[in-house]
């Protein structure tokens, strides 16, 4: 076991982390699908933020950011909701997602010269993002999205063994980190 499994191992319950993966970057399934979703703005974000397209380039861009990297962790945080469809509860459970991906992020920057992490639906640390007149503000803790990128989490989890659904009244996050 390596010494980031090690940690990740040790502090996961901390961490709130309900599931993870180590895998090699290349083995993280990308496509052009996903993205198809970012340009129609389904989320409302596109062209909007540092975090998403097009800023953070074409799915074959991103695909070699990642690649440049030997490792990749996949990571999930689990969300019980109280009420299925109440929109203020997922990105109240959303916000602690990103809270727990700044926190594993910090164990790998602090291990690794360089990482390269990515989370959900795009950021969320400023108000009005300077996107595109001026660079992001916080760059080391801006997360570009994991669709964004053109990952395929929800074909990639189950290689994993990382369930993508976890009930009914159940949100799953995933992040990842690129190392």
């Amino acid at each position: 076991m390596s010494r980031i499994e090690e940690i990740i191992s040790q502090e996961k319950d901390k961490l709130y982390i309900h599931e993870y993966a180590f895998m090699k970057s290349n083995t993280v399934i990308f496509s052009d699908e996903v993205r198809m979703l970012c340009n129609k703005n389904v989320c409302g974000m596109y062209g909007t933020s540092w975090a998403c397209p097009p800023a953070v380039g074409s799915v074959e861009e991103c695909k070699n950011r990642c690649n440049d990297f030997e490792n990749a962790f996949m990571f999930t945080s689990l969300a019980k909701l109280k009420k299925k469809y109440d929109v203020a509860e997922w990105r109240e459970t959303r916000l602690l997602h990103e809270s727990i991906t700044e926190k594993v992020a910090r164990i790998f920057r602090d291990e690794f010269k360089e990482s390269l992490t990515l989370s959900t639906e795009g950021c969320n640390l400023c108000e009005k993002c300077t996107y595109p007149e001026k660079p992001c503000r916080f760059p080391n803790r801006m997360f570009p999205a994991t669709e964004s990128f053109g990952i395929m989490v929800i074909q990639q989890a189950p290689l994993c063994n990382i369930k993508y659904n976890n009930g009914a009244n159940a949100i799953t996050y995933f992040s990842m980190i690129f190392f």
